[in-house]
């Protein structure tokens, strides 16, 4: 089983008095669903589990107001007056709520009813809002504590770098369709020239699920970028190039996606020729 120490500590938490609200963070792919499932049904050690389980903000329903109401309210009906019976209420991708939602949320994250615990999962700490944070007890989930992960990176070197210890970016880059991206993704950044043709054949490759593999190209480009300014260490003219493109990357990634993918994209590598990166 992945993740024992957590686990072991939760168990014991939730066996003691489960009134608490909790955020489970750590990168996407990492397993924190899959471990949640499991330690509530050991934890409550009843067949129908799943009736004591409420979620909300799925990846395919994000959650609005109206629903957040809903799930404030289920929560005091479910506030049993039965020692055994515990409720469990999982919201996912908070970072994506917005802030009509949080607000809604805040007294309730503060004082959960009794036998009832909610768990939060969020990616980074950093995109939390403060008054969530200071409600909840963090918790956090490593990739080093996913046995199959250990495993893969020993045999996988390469990506296991490239993926920076982010679960989701390593599995698509050992899967056929993220070895072509990582292929294309390496042509573009070793020519001299910033050349359309590889571009449109990269764009069309992750045009399906662009934000994914946005992700899985900027990891590549990092690397890269790492691995060139690491043998030219005493070239600061290049370090400082890096490090600007790195901002401009960071800023670029976040605030434009929704507006034009391609452009994007496409201003993401030509900026990277613009610093003479691929020299």
């Amino acid at each position: 089983m992945d993740h024992i120490e957590q686990f072991k500590f939760l168990k014991i938490c939730f066996e003691k008095n489960p009134q608490y609200s909790w955020i489970f963070y750590g990168p996407k792919g990492v397993g924190k669903y899959k471990f949640t499932i499991e330690l509530i049904k050991n934890v409550t050690k009843i067949k129908n589990f799943n009736q004591n389980i409420f979620e909300i903000n799925n990846p395919d329903k994000p959650a609005l107001i109206e629903d957040i109401r809903e799930l404030i309210s289920k929560i005091k009906l479910t506030n049993s007056s039965s020692d055994d019976i515990k409720t469990f209420f999982l919201i996912h991708q908070m970072e994506i709520l917005n802030l009509n939602c949080i607000n809604a949320l805040l007294k309730t994250i503060e004082e959960p009813p009794e036998n009832t615990s909610i768990i939060i999962f969020a990616q980074n700490l950093k995109n939390i809002p403060k008054t969530i944070l200071s409600r909840c007890i963090k918790l956090k989930f490593k990739p080093n504590d996913c046995k199959l992960f250990i495993e893969k990176k020993e045999v996988q070197k390469d990506d296991f770098f490239i993926c920076n210890y982010n679960p989701n970016i390593f599995k698509i880059l050992t899967n056929e369709k993220g070895k072509e991206i990582k292929k294309k993704t390496m042509i573009i950044l070793n020519k001299k020239h910033f050349e359309l043709n590889d571009f449109y054949s990269l764009y069309e490759k992750i045009s399906d699920n662009f934000h994914n593999y946005l992700s899985v190209i900027l990891s590549i480009i990092f690397f890269d970028i790492k691995s060139k300014v690491t043998s030219n260490i005493f070239d600061l003219d290049k370090t400082k190039s890096a490090l600007f493109y790195l901002d401009f990357i960071k800023k670029i990634s976040i605030n434009d996606i929704k507006i034009d993918k391609r452009k994007v994209l496409h201003l993401i590598f030509s900026e990277y020729f613009k610093y003479k990166l691929n020299d």
